[in-house]
């Protein structure tokens, strides 16, 4: 699975999502407007599909994800 992430504008940071999904099934996303809230500045951002990038692996920064997103991840690993 691949992780959909977007750059933060005010620290440059990549940010999860939310979004988890296979690198065959982005396709599938419509390029609609969403909202983050972004862990790493505190801001709302605007994204879509075509902003993010899809990111295989660890986590960049682990520390920015917010609890309730990796307790939903280390559930999915599992299965």
């Amino acid at each position: 699975m691949a992780m959909v992430m977007i750059r933060c504008a005010a620290s440059g940071r990549q940010v999860f999502t939310g979004i988890e999904t296979s690198a065959a099934s982005v396709n599938l996303i419509p390029p609609i407007n969403a909202r983050l809230t972004c862990p790493a500045c505190g801001g709302t951002h605007v994204w879509s599909i075509l902003d993010a990038e899809l990111v295989m692996g660890e986590f960049d920064c682990p520390d920015d994800m917010p609890p309730d997103w990796s307790r939903r991840l280390a559930k999915l690993e599992r299965l």
